[in-house]
C-alpha cells in the first residue's frame, strides 16, 4: 500500500499540519516520526481552528488513525490536553490514537534543565523550554524513561529516585520536583490518556499492517533544523529528514513519495543564522500579512524571501520528490518579488551549501521578479516555473489560505 512523507523543507513553520490534514482522508494511518510538543502543527475543520503539538495530523471527517512513533519525545500531560480539546468535538476520537510503547517521555526535570541551560548560555539556542532536547540527551544517554516504563511500578519508582538523584548532584537548585512529585504526574497523565481509550501499540505491529494499509509521514519543524544536517547548534534535537521513518523499519527509498512543504517566502523563529532574512519594511509586511507568530510559542518569525540554495539543500538531505508550496497568497500585491537563486560565499558563487556553516557567512544573491495580484496571474504561474527550473522539482500542490480545501493542484 502506498506510503508518503510530508516534511518541511525550511526552519519549519512551513503549513505542514494543514497539508498533512488535506493527503489524510487518503490514508488509513498519519504517524509522526520525531520531535515533541514543540511543533506546532494548525488546521481548520468546519471553520474552527484545532492546534497540535504531540497528536498527528489525522483527518477529522474519516477515520484514519494518528500513531506516535518511537523517534518521539511524549510529553503525556500535552497530550493529554490535545486529546481533551478533541474530545469536546469528537467524542471517542482519542481511541484512533496509537502510542508507541518506546517512545521515550519528557518529565517535568527536563524543563527545569531546558530553562537553566538556556539561562547559562551566552548565545541562547531560542529553545521552545518545552524539554524536548534534555529528553532527548536522557535517551542517548540511556538515562531516559519510555512509555513501557509506566507498566512496571517498583522499576518505575527505582529509576526515578536515581534520576533524582543524579539530576540533583548535577543541577542543584534547577530541579525543583522530586521523584515523588515527577512519579505522581506521569502516572496521573498516563492514566488519563488510557482512560480515554488511546491505543498502545509498537512499530512492529504497525509494520505488519502496511501490506494492506495505507500510511502518511509527518514530519515536524523543517530539515534545516534537522540536528544532524540543520543550521547546527540553532537546531531542534531530533531528525526532520524523511529519514526519520527508519524507526518503523523503513527506508526512505521505500516511500512513494516525499513531499516538501515550502512557503512562498522564507521564516525562522529563534536565533541562527538566515541567509534571505529582510529586515526592512517588506519583511514587516510579509509577518503581519502571513501571520507570523509560532504556533507554540507566539513568537514573531523572523521573515525574508525564498531561498533556494537552501531548497536544494533539502531536496538532497532529504530525498524530496514533490513540493507543496504554501502561503502564496501572502506574495500577493508585491509589485517584485525575490528570490536568492545562489550565494556568494568567500567570493565564489555557490548554488547550493557544502556544509552547515556556509549558511552563518553565505551572501544572498538575487532575482527580482515581476509581483502579481492574484493567483490567477500569469506572472504567479512565471514564479512557479521559475522555481521549478532552477530547482529540477516539480511544485505539484499550491496551498493559498489557512483552511484545509484552500489548495489546488497543478
Amino acid at each position: 500500500m502506498k506510503k508518503i512523507a510530508v516534511i518541511g523543507a525550511q526552519w519549519g513553520d512551513e503549513g505542514k499540519g494543514k497539508i498533512v490534514n488535506y493527503f489524510s482522508k487518503n490514508y488509513d494511518w498519519v504517524a509522526r516520526f520525531s520531535g515533541g510538543s514543540n511543533a506546532g502543527h494548525t488546521i481548520f475543520f468546519k471553520d474552527k481552528k484545532y492546534v497540535n503539538h504531540l497528536l498527528p495530523s489525522i483527518s477529522l471527517e474519516t477515520q484514519s488513525k494518528g500513531y506516535l512513533g518511537s523517534g518521539m519525545v511524549i510529553d503525556l500531560v500535552q497530550m493529554g490536553k490535545e486529546l481533551s480539546t478533541l474530545e469536546k468535538d469528537f467524542q471517542g476520537i482519542s481511541a484512533r490514537f496509537y502510542l508507541d510503547l518506546q517512545a521515550s517521555l519528557v518529565l517535568p526535570w527536563n524543563k527545569q534543565e531546558d530553562e537553566f541551560f538556556e539561562s547559562q548560555r551566552s548565545e541562547p539556542v531560542g529553545t521552545t523550554k518545552r524539554g524536548i532536547g534534555p529528553a532527548y540527551t536522557d535517551k542517548t544517554s540511556r538515562e531516559g524513561l519510555r512509555v513501557y516504563d509506566l507498566l512496571d511500578i517498583n522499576r518505575l519508582k527505582i529509576k526515578l529516585s536515581e534520576l533524582y538523584s543524579m539530576k540533583k548532584k548535577l543541577y542543584g537548585q534547577a530541579i525543583t520536583s522530586s521523584d515523588m512529585q515527577v512519579y505522581d504526574e506521569l502516572m496521573e497523565g498516563f492514566n488519563f490518556i488510557k482512560s480515554l481509550k488511546v491505543n498502545l501499540m509498537t512499530s512492529i505491529e504497525l509494520y505488519h499492517m502496511l501490506d494492506t494499509q495505507s500510511i502518511l509521514f509527518e514530519g515536524a519543524q523543517g530539515v534545516m533544523l534537522d540536528i544532524d544536517c540543520g543550521t547546527y547548534p540553532f537546531v531542534t534535537s531530533s531528525t526532520c529528514t524523511a529519514h526519520g521513518v527508519n524507526s518503523f523499519g523503513l527506508s526512505v527509498t521505500e516511500l512513494d513519495e516525499v513531499y516538501a512543504v515550502v512557503k512562498a517566502y522564507t521564516t525562522r523563529v529563534g536565533e541562527g543564522p538566515f541567509p534571505t532574512e529582510d529586515s526592512s519594511d517588506k519583511g514587516t509586511i510579509l509577518r503581519e500579512k502571513g501571520l507570523e507568530f509560532g504556533a507554540t510559542t507566539g513568537r514573531p518569525r523572523r521573515t525574508g524571501w525564498l531561498d533556494l540554495p537552501s531548497l536544494r539543500y533539502a531536496i538532497l538531505k532529504s530525498k524530496i520528490t514533490k513540493l507543496v508550496l504554501t502561503k502564496a497568497d501572502v506574495l500577493n500585491g508585491f509589485d517584485e518579488v525575490k528570490i536568492c537563486t545562489h550565494y556568494e560565499i568567500d567570493n565564489n558563487n555557490q548554488d547550493i551549501p557544502y556544509s552547515t556553516k556556509d549558511f552563518s557567512i553565505a551572501k544572498p544573491v538575487y532575482v527580482n521578479l515581476k509581483g502579481w495580484h492574484d493567483l490567477k496571474d500569469k506572472t504567479f504561474e512565471e514564479y512557479l516555473l521559475f522555481i521549478e527550473k532552477n530547482l529540477g522539482i516539480k511544485v505539484e500542490f499550491v496551498s493559498y489560505g489557512p483552511k484545509t480545501d484552500e489548495i489546488f493542484k497543478r
